[in-house]
């Protein structure tokens, strides 16, 4: 699973597991970066064409504090800024916008693997529970009938995870477990046409998608996993807050701390930072 670093040095990891595909981020070859999260550029970057797991699609479009505007802009628009050079290095935010069929298979990858397991999660029974409680029976006949007809064609188009030869102390601890070894499996390349004719129509826009429906209502421009990481973390700040400060003996949170924090953030307004203020000051607006 990739885990994303923040310049606080915190990590962050997907709710719903979409891992990526490992190799297909390439090796970083030459390039010099200063810190995980504090990536600078090379005379390397300027020419590659591969991107860094924080330059793609992902973690680019999030936006940290609420819904991203993207879903609402037309695909022209969208595309002439996802082929835009990203200020790390990249020459774009994703491979598709690149030229030579390879860098664009790449990119189609990132997509048949981030939506096998989209479906994956939805034929989860207890996802399939919710669904069913949620939703219209005749929607919900035709999402599944959805998944059934392309989750197939996901699975067979999907290439195999690159794997790097090991060598030295990376080989001896390597796994000893004859899968990891096994030699993947070449596709026909007439069923690779059959199943990508099968995605490819699938994305035809006037087509009715169920399965596109329920991702563009569940991820609500980034609204979704917004509001589910602050309100875990804040559900753990109500339970766990004093845990590490040894406040009035409780690991939790009183009401009345809670209440305080409110009115305090609240006292401070927009006022910026004020060096007579205790504690050096404080940030004038959340999202500076």
């Amino acid at each position: 699973m990739i885990t994303l670093y923040s310049p606080g040095g915190s990590a962050v990891s997907g709710i719903h597991r979409f891992t990526m595909v490992a190799k297909d981020f390439s090796d970083l070859d030459g390039a010099k970066v200063s810190s995980p999260w504090l990536p600078t550029k090379s005379d390397n970057d300027k020419k590659r064409e591969y991107l860094k797991a924080f330059e793609t699609l992902g973690p680019q479009l999030l936006n940290a504090y609420g819904p991203a505007k993207f879903p609402k802009l037309s695909d022209e628009q969208v595309w002439k800024d996802m082929s835009k050079p990203l200020k790390s290095g990249a020459p774009c935010m994703t491979e598709l916008c690149l030229a030579s069929a390879e860098r664009r298979g790449v990119g189609i990858n990132r997509w048949l693997l981030s939506m096998k397991l989209f479906c994956e999660y939805q034929n989860d029974p207890e996802i399939k529970k919710q669904n069913e409680y949620l939703l219209q029976k005749k929607l919900y006949n035709e999402l599944y009938a959805e998944i059934e007809r392309i989750l197939p064609s996901l699975e067979y188009c999907l290439a195999p995870k690159k794997v790097k030869e090991k060598s030295g102390a990376a080989f001896l601890r390597s796994s000893s477990m004859l899968a990891d070894e096994a030699p993947s499996i070449r596709k026909d390349p007439q069923e690779l046409d059959r199943h990508a004719k099968n995605l490819y129509e699938w994305l035809d826009l006037e087509s009715r998608s169920r399965v596109r429906m329920l991702a563009n209502w569940q991820s609500a421009g980034g609204m979704s996993f917004i509001a589910a990481v602050y309100h875990r973390g804040t559900q753990c700040f109500r339970y766990e807050g004093n845990s590490l400060h040894g406040s009035n003996g409780t690991r939790g949170v009183t009401l009345t701390e809670f209440q305080e924090s409110i009115k305090e953030r609240h006292r401070i307004g927009d006022t910026g930072m004020d060096p007579h203020e205790p504690n050096g000051g404080r940030m004038a607006r959340d999202f500076s």
